[in-house]
Protein backbone atom coordinates (compact mmCIF):
# COMPACT_ATOMS: atom_id res chain seq x y z
CA UNK A 1 0.00 0.00 0.00
CA UNK A 2 1.54 3.16 -0.93
CA UNK A 3 0.94 5.97 1.79
CA UNK A 4 1.21 9.38 1.15
CA UNK A 5 2.70 11.54 4.46
CA UNK A 6 1.38 15.92 4.12
CA UNK A 7 5.10 16.50 3.66
CA UNK A 8 4.83 14.60 0.59
CA UNK A 9 1.98 17.19 -0.76
CA UNK A 10 4.04 19.11 -2.87
CA UNK A 11 5.84 16.35 -4.68
CA UNK A 12 2.13 15.54 -5.54
CA UNK A 13 1.23 18.57 -6.45
CA UNK A 14 4.25 19.73 -8.68
CA UNK A 15 4.05 17.01 -10.63
CA UNK A 16 2.20 17.85 -14.08
CA UNK A 17 -1.20 15.93 -14.95
CA UNK A 18 -4.32 15.18 -14.23
CA UNK A 19 -4.82 12.45 -11.25
CA UNK A 20 -8.09 10.73 -9.74
CA UNK A 21 -8.97 11.16 -6.47
CA UNK A 22 -11.18 9.16 -4.44
CA UNK A 23 -12.40 9.01 -0.72
CA UNK A 24 -14.50 5.96 0.17
CA UNK A 25 -16.01 4.98 3.61
CA UNK A 26 -15.21 1.19 4.41
CA UNK A 27 -17.75 -0.77 6.15
CA UNK A 28 -16.78 -3.13 8.87
CA UNK A 29 -19.13 -5.69 7.71
CA UNK A 30 -17.02 -7.08 4.59
CA UNK A 31 -18.29 -10.45 5.00
CA UNK A 32 -21.43 -10.08 2.49
CA UNK A 33 -19.96 -9.90 -1.43
CA UNK A 34 -22.79 -7.98 -2.36
CA UNK A 35 -22.37 -5.10 -0.17
CA UNK A 36 -18.62 -4.64 -1.50
CA UNK A 37 -19.98 -5.23 -4.90
CA UNK A 38 -22.51 -2.37 -5.11
CA UNK A 39 -19.90 -0.21 -3.15
CA UNK A 40 -16.94 -1.22 -6.22
CA UNK A 41 -19.76 -0.15 -8.47
CA UNK A 42 -20.89 2.93 -6.74
CA UNK A 43 -17.24 3.79 -6.74
CA UNK A 44 -16.19 3.28 -10.06
CA UNK A 45 -19.91 5.81 -10.98
CA UNK A 46 -18.59 8.30 -8.97
CA UNK A 47 -15.20 8.57 -10.78
CA UNK A 48 -16.71 8.15 -14.01
CA UNK A 49 -19.37 10.66 -13.38
CA UNK A 50 -16.85 13.08 -11.95
CA UNK A 51 -14.72 12.98 -15.02
CA UNK A 52 -11.94 10.27 -14.51
CA UNK A 53 -10.88 8.41 -17.11
CA UNK A 54 -11.84 4.33 -17.48
CA UNK A 55 -8.63 3.05 -16.82
CA UNK A 56 -8.46 4.90 -13.29
CA UNK A 57 -12.14 3.68 -12.29
CA UNK A 58 -11.37 0.24 -13.69
CA UNK A 59 -8.05 0.22 -11.47
CA UNK A 60 -10.15 1.66 -8.40
CA UNK A 61 -12.90 -0.89 -9.08
CA UNK A 62 -10.43 -3.90 -8.56
CA UNK A 63 -8.63 -2.57 -5.83
CA UNK A 64 -11.74 -2.23 -3.94
CA UNK A 65 -12.43 -6.37 -4.05
CA UNK A 66 -9.88 -6.75 -1.64
CA UNK A 67 -11.40 -5.29 1.24
CA UNK A 68 -9.60 -5.03 4.56
CA UNK A 69 -11.22 -6.22 7.61
CA UNK A 70 -11.69 -3.52 10.14
CA UNK A 71 -13.61 -3.20 13.15
CA UNK A 72 -12.65 0.56 13.51
CA UNK A 73 -14.62 3.44 11.30
CA UNK A 74 -11.99 3.24 8.22
CA UNK A 75 -12.61 5.90 5.14
CA UNK A 76 -9.48 4.61 2.27
CA UNK A 77 -8.35 7.63 0.12
CA UNK A 78 -6.98 6.72 -2.97
CA UNK A 79 -5.21 9.01 -5.90
CA UNK A 80 -4.66 7.09 -9.64
CA UNK A 81 -2.88 8.18 -12.62
CA UNK A 82 -3.08 6.42 -15.80
CA UNK A 83 -4.59 3.59 -14.39
CA UNK A 84 -1.97 3.76 -11.49
CA UNK A 85 -2.28 3.85 -8.25
CA UNK A 86 -0.16 6.40 -6.84
CA UNK A 87 -1.28 6.60 -3.20
CA UNK A 88 -3.49 4.40 -1.06
CA UNK A 89 -4.25 4.90 2.80
CA UNK A 90 -6.51 3.70 5.31
CA UNK A 91 -7.58 6.44 7.49
CA UNK A 92 -8.90 6.00 11.06
CA UNK A 93 -11.94 7.97 12.03
CA UNK A 94 -15.41 9.01 11.71
CA UNK A 95 -16.09 9.36 7.74
CA UNK A 96 -16.59 12.57 6.14
CA UNK A 97 -18.72 11.10 3.57
CA UNK A 98 -20.05 7.80 1.67
CA UNK A 99 -18.02 8.73 -0.79
CA UNK A 100 -15.95 11.85 -2.93
CA UNK A 101 -14.70 12.00 -6.36
CA UNK A 102 -12.84 13.77 -8.27
CA UNK A 103 -10.65 14.42 -11.13
CA UNK A 104 -7.70 17.17 -11.53
CA UNK A 105 -5.36 18.65 -9.52
CA UNK A 106 -5.02 16.04 -6.35
CA UNK A 107 -7.71 16.75 -3.39
CA UNK A 108 -5.78 16.56 -0.66
CA UNK A 109 -9.08 18.26 1.85
CA UNK A 110 -10.29 14.58 2.35
CA UNK A 111 -6.77 13.53 4.06
CA UNK A 112 -6.19 16.51 5.66
CA UNK A 113 -9.48 16.57 7.60
CA UNK A 114 -8.21 13.00 9.08
CA UNK A 115 -4.78 14.12 9.46
CA UNK A 116 -4.21 17.62 10.07
CA UNK A 117 -0.73 17.52 9.87
CA UNK A 118 2.09 14.96 10.32
CA UNK A 119 1.80 13.91 13.74
CA UNK A 120 3.74 10.80 15.12
CA UNK A 121 2.90 9.13 18.62
CA UNK A 122 4.12 6.04 20.19
CA UNK A 123 2.56 3.38 22.15
CA UNK A 124 4.46 1.40 24.62
CA UNK A 125 2.93 -1.61 26.31
CA UNK A 126 5.28 -3.38 29.28
CA UNK A 127 5.20 -6.51 32.01
CA UNK A 128 8.02 -6.75 33.67
CA UNK A 129 10.38 -8.77 31.36
CA UNK A 130 9.11 -7.61 28.06
CA UNK A 131 7.59 -4.65 26.21
CA UNK A 132 6.43 -3.48 22.64
CA UNK A 133 6.81 -0.40 21.36
CA UNK A 134 4.91 0.66 18.20
CA UNK A 135 5.29 3.96 16.55
CA UNK A 136 2.25 5.52 14.28
CA UNK A 137 1.22 8.67 12.34
CA UNK A 138 -1.86 10.08 12.67
CA UNK A 139 -4.66 8.34 12.10
CA UNK A 140 -3.26 5.73 10.29
CA UNK A 141 -4.22 1.98 11.25
CA UNK A 142 -0.38 0.29 10.69
CA UNK A 143 2.05 1.09 12.75
CA UNK A 144 5.37 3.13 11.23
CA UNK A 145 7.73 0.89 13.21
CA UNK A 146 6.63 -2.11 15.32
CA UNK A 147 9.42 -3.06 17.90
CA UNK A 148 9.29 -5.81 20.68
CA UNK A 149 12.38 -5.58 23.58
CA UNK A 150 12.48 -9.10 25.49
CA UNK A 151 14.54 -9.24 28.72
CA UNK A 152 15.66 -10.98 31.60
CA UNK A 153 12.61 -13.21 32.75
CA UNK A 154 14.09 -14.98 35.90
CA UNK A 155 12.37 -13.24 38.61
CA UNK A 156 9.05 -12.36 36.61
CA UNK A 157 7.15 -12.60 40.35
CA UNK A 158 8.04 -11.48 43.80
CA UNK A 159 8.92 -15.19 45.16
CA UNK A 160 7.96 -15.91 48.99
CA UNK A 161 11.14 -18.25 49.83
CA UNK A 162 11.57 -17.59 53.32
CA UNK A 163 13.93 -17.14 55.90
CA UNK A 164 16.87 -15.02 55.43
CA UNK A 165 17.07 -14.99 51.67
CA UNK A 166 14.00 -13.24 50.78
CA UNK A 167 14.69 -9.88 50.67
CA UNK A 168 17.82 -11.13 48.97
CA UNK A 169 15.34 -12.69 45.93
CA UNK A 170 13.28 -9.73 46.22
CA UNK A 171 16.07 -7.58 45.47
CA UNK A 172 17.83 -9.07 42.86
CA UNK A 173 14.19 -9.14 40.95
CA UNK A 174 13.53 -5.57 41.03
CA UNK A 175 16.94 -4.71 39.81
CA UNK A 176 16.02 -7.73 37.25
CA UNK A 177 12.65 -5.42 36.53
CA UNK A 178 14.85 -2.25 36.29
CA UNK A 179 17.03 -3.59 33.98
CA UNK A 180 14.69 -5.03 31.33
CA UNK A 181 13.06 -1.29 31.63
CA UNK A 182 15.66 0.30 30.61
CA UNK A 183 16.69 -1.30 27.73
CA UNK A 184 12.75 -0.34 26.67
CA UNK A 185 13.43 3.13 27.75
CA UNK A 186 16.57 3.31 25.68
CA UNK A 187 14.72 1.67 22.62
CA UNK A 188 11.73 3.97 23.10
CA UNK A 189 13.90 7.39 23.40
CA UNK A 190 15.60 6.51 20.07
CA UNK A 191 12.31 6.15 18.14
CA UNK A 192 11.33 9.80 20.10
CA UNK A 193 14.98 11.71 18.92
CA UNK A 194 14.84 9.75 15.29
CA UNK A 195 10.59 10.50 14.33
CA UNK A 196 9.79 13.50 16.24
CA UNK A 197 7.11 11.71 18.75
CA UNK A 198 4.85 14.33 19.94
CA UNK A 199 2.64 12.11 22.27
CA UNK A 200 4.22 9.10 24.43
CA UNK A 201 1.29 6.45 25.86
CA UNK A 202 2.73 4.10 27.90
CA UNK A 203 0.55 1.19 29.35
CA UNK A 204 0.64 -2.38 30.92
CA UNK A 205 2.01 -3.85 34.54
CA UNK A 206 2.02 -0.74 37.23
CA UNK A 207 5.26 -1.47 38.52
CA UNK A 208 7.01 -2.11 34.83
CA UNK A 209 5.34 1.58 33.67
CA UNK A 210 6.71 3.07 36.67
CA UNK A 211 10.15 1.74 36.15
CA UNK A 212 10.07 2.48 32.51
CA UNK A 213 8.81 5.83 32.96
CA UNK A 214 11.62 6.58 35.61
CA UNK A 215 14.11 5.20 33.30
CA UNK A 216 13.42 8.00 30.23
CA UNK A 217 15.35 11.04 28.84
CA UNK A 218 13.77 13.82 30.01
CA UNK A 219 12.77 14.95 26.28
CA UNK A 220 10.78 11.32 26.27
CA UNK A 221 9.56 11.45 30.00
CA UNK A 222 7.43 15.37 29.03
CA UNK A 223 5.61 13.42 26.26
CA UNK A 224 4.93 10.23 28.61
CA UNK A 225 1.22 9.60 29.69
CA UNK A 226 0.39 6.59 31.72
CA UNK A 227 -3.02 4.61 30.95
CA UNK A 228 -3.90 2.66 34.11
CA UNK A 229 -4.48 0.06 32.46
CA UNK A 230 -2.57 -3.49 32.07
CA UNK A 231 -3.20 -4.19 28.37
CA UNK A 232 -1.30 -7.31 28.58
CA UNK A 233 -2.84 -8.79 31.28
CA UNK A 234 -5.51 -12.38 30.00
CA UNK A 235 -8.43 -10.85 28.83
CA UNK A 236 -7.57 -7.43 28.68
CA UNK A 237 -9.19 -4.87 26.94
CA UNK A 238 -7.58 -2.20 24.89
CA UNK A 239 -10.56 0.37 24.92
CA UNK A 240 -8.93 2.49 27.79
CA UNK A 241 -6.17 2.95 26.04
CA UNK A 242 -7.42 3.58 22.62
CA UNK A 243 -9.98 6.29 24.72
CA UNK A 244 -6.84 7.76 26.28
CA UNK A 245 -5.02 8.26 23.35
CA UNK A 246 -8.42 9.93 21.27
CA UNK A 247 -8.32 12.01 23.94
CA UNK A 248 -4.82 13.34 23.59
CA UNK A 249 -4.88 13.35 20.18
CA UNK A 250 -7.89 15.48 20.14
CA UNK A 251 -6.02 17.85 22.72
CA UNK A 252 -2.81 18.40 20.74
CA UNK A 253 -4.74 19.14 16.89
CA UNK A 254 -6.94 21.59 19.47
CA UNK A 255 -3.75 23.34 20.63
CA UNK A 256 -2.85 23.84 17.11
CA UNK A 257 -6.14 25.23 16.38
CA UNK A 258 -6.39 27.80 19.28
CA UNK A 259 -2.98 28.79 18.58
CA UNK A 260 -3.22 29.30 15.12
CA UNK A 261 -6.65 31.39 15.80
CA UNK A 262 -5.45 33.25 18.94
CA UNK A 263 -2.60 34.51 16.36
CA UNK A 264 -4.89 35.94 14.30
CA UNK A 265 -7.12 37.35 16.12
CA UNK A 266 -4.38 39.01 18.03
CA UNK A 267 -3.15 40.42 14.15
CA UNK A 268 -6.47 41.05 12.99
CA UNK A 269 -6.87 43.82 15.81
CA UNK A 270 -3.75 45.72 14.26
CA UNK A 271 -3.53 48.48 12.01
CA UNK A 272 -0.06 46.54 10.76
CA UNK A 273 -0.85 43.21 11.88
CA UNK A 274 0.65 40.06 10.39
CA UNK A 275 -3.20 38.92 9.46
CA UNK A 276 -5.17 38.30 6.08
CA UNK A 277 -9.00 38.26 5.73
CA UNK A 278 -11.00 37.37 2.92
CA UNK A 279 -10.13 35.44 -0.54
CA UNK A 280 -8.45 38.46 -2.36
CA UNK A 281 -6.00 38.70 0.81
CA UNK A 282 -4.98 35.65 1.58
CA UNK A 283 -4.41 35.00 -2.75
CA UNK A 284 -2.21 37.97 -2.71
CA UNK A 285 -0.72 37.13 0.29
CA UNK A 286 0.37 33.82 -0.83
CA UNK A 287 1.03 35.13 -4.48
CA UNK A 288 3.91 36.79 -2.44
CA UNK A 289 5.30 33.64 -0.25
CA UNK A 290 3.83 35.49 3.07
CA UNK A 291 1.93 32.91 4.32
CA UNK A 292 2.22 31.27 7.68
CA UNK A 293 -0.73 29.74 8.43
CA UNK A 294 -3.44 29.46 6.58
CA UNK A 295 -7.17 29.02 7.97
CA UNK A 296 -9.89 27.80 6.09
CA UNK A 297 -13.24 26.29 6.36
CA UNK A 298 -13.81 24.13 2.97
CA UNK A 299 -17.31 24.07 3.12
CA UNK A 300 -18.12 27.62 3.91
CA UNK A 301 -16.28 28.42 0.65
CA UNK A 302 -19.22 26.43 -1.17
CA UNK A 303 -18.77 26.65 -4.91
CA UNK A 304 -16.62 29.26 -5.88
CA UNK A 305 -13.16 28.75 -7.81
CA UNK A 306 -9.70 30.06 -8.63
CA UNK A 307 -7.30 29.71 -10.85
CA UNK A 308 -4.15 26.69 -10.64
CA UNK A 309 -1.07 27.20 -11.76
CA UNK A 310 1.57 25.23 -13.21
CA UNK A 311 4.35 27.09 -10.96
CA UNK A 312 5.14 30.36 -8.91
CA UNK A 313 2.91 31.91 -7.53
CA UNK A 314 0.59 28.51 -8.00
CA UNK A 315 -3.00 30.79 -7.48
CA UNK A 316 -4.73 33.49 -9.25
CA UNK A 317 -7.93 34.81 -8.99
CA UNK A 318 -8.14 36.17 -12.80
CA UNK A 319 -5.69 35.52 -15.79
CA UNK A 320 -4.65 38.68 -15.39
CA UNK A 321 -2.88 37.92 -12.20
CA UNK A 322 -1.00 34.91 -13.37
CA UNK A 323 2.41 36.48 -13.55
CA UNK A 324 3.26 34.75 -16.36
CA UNK A 325 2.29 31.21 -14.93
CA UNK A 326 0.75 28.68 -16.81
CA UNK A 327 -2.94 28.64 -15.99
CA UNK A 328 -4.07 24.72 -15.05
CA UNK A 329 -7.32 26.53 -15.07
CA UNK A 330 -10.65 26.90 -12.49
CA UNK A 331 -10.54 24.84 -9.56
CA UNK A 332 -12.62 24.87 -6.00
CA UNK A 333 -11.27 27.94 -4.29
CA UNK A 334 -10.76 25.43 -1.47
CA UNK A 335 -8.54 22.98 -3.20
CA UNK A 336 -6.52 25.51 -4.96
CA UNK A 337 -5.84 27.59 -1.68
CA UNK A 338 -4.30 24.31 0.21
CA UNK A 339 -2.28 23.43 -3.11
CA UNK A 340 -0.80 27.44 -3.36
CA UNK A 341 -0.05 26.75 1.22
CA UNK A 342 1.26 23.68 0.72
CA UNK A 343 3.86 24.85 -2.21
CA UNK A 344 4.96 27.55 -0.65
CA UNK A 345 5.64 25.43 2.70
CA UNK A 346 2.52 27.27 4.91
CA UNK A 347 0.83 25.28 7.77
CA UNK A 348 -2.58 24.63 6.48
CA UNK A 349 -5.53 24.81 9.84
CA UNK A 350 -8.90 23.34 8.59
CA UNK A 351 -11.64 24.87 10.38
CA UNK A 352 -15.66 25.12 10.01
CA UNK A 353 -17.46 28.68 10.79
CA UNK A 354 -21.03 26.81 10.90
CA UNK A 355 -22.42 27.50 14.53
CA UNK A 356 -23.36 23.80 16.43
CA UNK A 357 -20.54 21.84 14.16
CA UNK A 358 -18.14 19.47 16.12
CA UNK A 359 -15.43 21.67 15.24
CA UNK A 360 -16.25 25.04 15.67
CA UNK A 361 -13.19 27.37 16.52
CA UNK A 362 -13.95 30.62 14.10
CA UNK A 363 -16.94 30.37 15.24
CA UNK A 364 -17.07 29.59 19.02
CA UNK A 365 -14.39 28.00 20.42
CA UNK A 366 -10.68 27.94 20.23
CA UNK A 367 -10.23 30.68 22.64
CA UNK A 368 -11.16 33.58 19.78
CA UNK A 369 -14.85 34.20 20.61
CA UNK A 370 -14.80 37.79 19.50
CA UNK A 371 -13.05 37.33 16.45
CA UNK A 372 -15.09 33.95 15.23
CA UNK A 373 -18.08 36.04 15.11
CA UNK A 374 -16.09 38.76 12.66
CA UNK A 375 -14.96 35.87 10.19
CA UNK A 376 -17.96 33.42 10.74
CA UNK A 377 -20.09 36.62 9.51
CA UNK A 378 -18.02 37.52 6.37
CA UNK A 379 -15.36 34.99 6.16
CA UNK A 380 -14.35 31.56 5.61
CA UNK A 381 -10.63 31.73 4.53
CA UNK A 382 -7.87 33.99 6.67
CA UNK A 383 -4.02 33.74 7.23
CA UNK A 384 -1.40 34.62 9.65
CA UNK A 385 1.61 36.34 7.62
CA UNK A 386 5.03 35.78 7.66
CA UNK A 387 6.38 39.45 7.99
CA UNK A 388 4.36 42.85 7.04
CA UNK A 389 3.90 44.69 3.99
CA UNK A 390 3.47 48.07 5.50
CA UNK A 391 1.38 50.50 6.73
CA UNK A 392 -2.33 49.92 5.78
CA UNK A 393 -3.51 52.36 2.88
CA UNK A 394 -5.93 55.11 3.82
Amino acid sequence: MTELGNEMLSDLYRREGNVSTLYVALTPDTTDPRHTQTQRRAARQAMLDAGSPEADAAAVESLLEDQPGVGNPVSRYLIVRDGQVEVDELLLGDPLAERIAAYGLPAAIPLLRHRPRDLSYAVVEVNREEGEIRLYRLNQLEPVISREIQGDDEYTQKVKVGGWSQKRYQRDAEQIWKRNQGQIAEAVDDIVREHGVELLLVAGDLRACQLLTDQLAPASKELAVVVPTNTLAGGASDEALEEELRKQIVAVLARDQTDALDRLAAESGRDDGLAALGIGAVVHALQQGQVDTLIIDPPGLGDKTLLALGAEPWIATAPEDALGAPSLGKVPAADALVRAAVLSDSKVVLVQTDRGTPDTPLDEGGGSPALGATIGANYHVAAVLRWRTGPATP
